[in-house]
């Protein structure tokens, strides 16, 4: 009987949407699309651009910068008339970094167009060298007036810059949710934090090459905390092994980089701008080092993904490099981005908390008060009470970055064109639900999920209505064993991978390679030996980094023999596609020995990366993204009128009452049709109480 009611609830509903869908398709107004950029833009001088998507968010009172004359004027990178702030720079440490223009026979000693600097030679823990420049400043500090601005040039100074040391990381805040437990601490900064931490580094093989692939690495950590320093970032290892030409930088995070208010003076995006400097720099200076600027393949995770393919999508920066690597990230994920208005409301609640005039009409007064608040202050009172993955500062449509939604770029085909690899890993959800559902999933062996703990958690987890989170419950219960607790706690790590990250990516791949563009999946599936967390969390998100930077070939890690051939294959197929955009195709022209196949949109193919496995699958989960991507965005359409978001458990809320705050919520509304579909979306409620619960 159960399965009966089960298969009618489907067919019913499905039966619904597919009526609603029709009707709706008759009454939708043909959209306005923008022509796509011209390719070859001068990028020092690119105009603001306007769109469809932008008039929709349009800030009532402070209407569009470009439009209403608060276009931040350092935004195409011209000469900085900053009064006070003429940079003649002078380095994050102190005067003495600048030394006697000396060093012409000096291999070491590099011209850029800004000045010469001085670089290092480092030995990696395989025992080859590198030369490393660390450090190199290509933008005035954002500090004073300049902070929340879009970044400046800086100008050019005499003598020789020492480079030789790591620069500054961002202002942000420290995780200690889990003290100094080595799995979490790994990601917090190490080294000093500031506000002046604008610089690139560059490693290069050694001897240095000439006209070498670039591979420019964009470092994640949700737009709040990330530092291009990390330990685990080991640029000595896949520079020195692969012969490729890597680069980094800092960018600013948390509301440093990201508040917006629709002004000049916090124009919003400040990081991005940030990475946009960078990449014009590397542009411009790379060839100096042995590298190829025709040949600059951007690679990030998690944010730093989300960054690599707004870069795709924005005018801006599209023509500054040449291909790209996405790895658990994507610029349609739901954290990526948020709306004007609610950045605005964001940022006034953070001056509230710091003491600062925070009502829409003293935005100005706000700005003013935010410029004179302590760094860390400003950082350490960011978050509030915010979902999982759910980011306080991150980007927005701008009208210049961005110019669209990302969903509605990558629809339009509005993106570059260009090879891209792209993946995600088996457990991306457990490393955030240990931190937001922190009684329940402890770090530790031998955690088991109830029923009911399943049920509150999906509650926790997704800010929609009664009827979603049923049908999310639904799609996630292994229904040979409803009360299986393990499956249950692997069910809520794949909820949210699937939703956060996953099936964001698949969106992603699927759109470019339906554009003809060449493109590469991957699913990543090991679970170090040495990983710090219990055996049960899996692949969590961020632990293929280990294997793309090489650490297993550092024998002081103590990788096993097969992690250290894993490594080796990954970072091969990473440079390989620098290289020559295939995976599998050396530069040499030779192959690699397991071949990874085109991901297309008829074969959904992907490579698994794992130590006992090569095998090439499809997708992945395709039924599950088909779900949150199809199926859950036409039930909240058709339910939106029914029953509130909130957070409430699922489990205590009376049919009864359900379905008379649906009618109370439909008084507004005329539509027979509406109401008809209210009745018979709470009759299935009621048929599958029981079932599904």
């Amino acid at each position: 009987m159960m399965g009966g009611l089960m298969l009618a609830e489907v067919w019913l509903v499905t039966s619904i949407l597919v009526v609603l869908s029709a009707g709706k398709s008759l009454l939708r107004h043909a959209r306005h699309q923008l022509d796509p950029p011209a390719s070859n833009m001068d990028f020092d001088h690119l105009p603001l651009r306007a769109s469809p998507e932008t008039d929709q968010l349009r800030n009532p009172r402070h209407g569009f910068g470009f439009r209403d004359g608060i276009s931040d004027e350092g935004l195409n990178f011209r000469h900085s008339e900053h009064e006070g702030e003429r940079s003649k720079y002078k380095g994050a440490e102190a005067e003495e970094e600048m030394m006697a223009d000396e060093g012409d026979n000096d291999p070491l000693v590099v011209q850029t167009t800004k000045g010469k600097v001085r670089g290092t030679t480092l030995t990696a823990a395989t025992g080859k060298q590198v030369d490393a420049w660390l450090g190199i400043p290509y933008a005035q500090k954002p500090i004073g007036a300049l902070r929340f601005r879009h970044p400046r040039p800086i100008d050019k100074w005499e003598g020789i810059l020492n480079a030789t040391k790591m620069p500054n990381s961002c202002t942000q805040i420290v995780d200690t949710v889990f003290g100094d437990f080595a799995g979490s601490a790994m990601w917090n900064p190490n080294t000093p934090m500031s506000e002046d931490c604008l610089y690139i580094n560059v490693i290069t093989p050694k001897p240095r090459p000439r006209n070498a692939a670039v591979m420019v690495w964009i470092f994640g950590g949700g737009f709040y905390t990330g530092t291009a320093t990390l330990d685990i970032y080991d640029y000595k290892i896949l520079a020195s092994e692969e012969n490729v030409i890597l680069v980094s930088m800092q960018y600013r995070i948390t509301c440093l980089g990201f508040l917006y208010f629709d002004t000049q003076d916090v124009p919003g995006n400040a990081g991005l701008f940030d990475q946009l400097m960078a990449l014009q720099w590397i542009r411009n200076n790379i060839h100096a080092f042995g590298g190829n600027p025709h040949n600059i393949t951007l690679f990030g995770e998690s944010a730093g993904a989300v960054s690599v393919s707004m870069h795709l999508l924005s005018p801006l920066s599209r023509n500054l490099f040449s291909q790209a690597i996405m790895e658990s990230g994507s610029a349609t994920a739901p954290w990526a981005i948020i709306s004007r208005q609610e950045s605005i409301i964001r940022g006034l609640r953070l001056a509230e908390a710091v003491g600062c005039p925070h009502t829409r009409a003293q935005i100005p007064e706000a700005i003013e008060c935010l410029r004179k608040v302590n760094a860390s202050v400003l950082v350490e009172n960011e978050s509030g009470t915010l979902g999982i993955c759910d980011f306080p500062f991150v980007p927005v449509v701008d009208g210049s970055f961005l110019d669209e939604m990302p969903s509605k770029s990558l629809a339009t085909k509005n993106f570059k064109k260009t090879n891209i690899l792209m993946g995600s890993n088996t457990e991306e959800g457990n490393y955030w639900i240990m931190y937001y559902l922190t009684d329940l999933f402890r770090k530790e062996e031998n955690i088991h999920v109830s029923r009911d703990q399943f049920i509150q958690a999906v509650s926790e987890l997704n800010p929609y209505n009664f009827i979603v989170r049923r049908a999310i419950i639904f799609e996630y219960t292994d229904w040979l064993n409803p009360d299986d607790p393990v499956k249950n706690r692997d069910a809520l790590d794949k909820i949210v991978g699937d939703f956060h990250f996953t099936c964001n990516v698949n969106e992603f791949a699927y759109r470019y390679a339906e554009t003809g563009n060449t493109v590469y999946m991957y699913y990543f599936k090991h679970r170090s030996t040495s990983s710090p967390w219990p055996t049960w969390s899996g692949a969590l998100h961020g632990d293929e980094i280990n294997y793309i930077f090489g650490e297993p070939l550092n024998p002081t890690k103590k990788y096993q023999p097969a992690e250290v051939e894993l490594a080796k294959r990954m970072m091969r197929y990473w440079a390989n596609f620098a290289k020559t955009g295939n995976p599998s195709l050396s530069s040499d022209g030779s192959w690699a020995s397991v071949y990874w196949p085109q991901h297309t949109t008829y074969g959904r193919e992907f490579l698994t990366l794992d130590i006992n496995s090569t095998a090439i699958g499809q997708g992945p989960r395709l039924r599950q993204c088909a779900f949150w991507k199809k199926y859950l965005p036409q039930l909240i359409s058709t339910t939106s009128y029914l029953v509130p978001a909130n957070s409430s458990n699922c489990t205590s809320a009376a049919p009864s009452s359900l379905l008379q705050h649906g009618f109370n919520k439909l008084s507004s509304h005329s539509s027979p049709f509406i109401l008809l579909l209210a009745v018979f979306q709470f009759l299935l409620l009621l048929l599958s109480n029981s079932a599904i619960l």
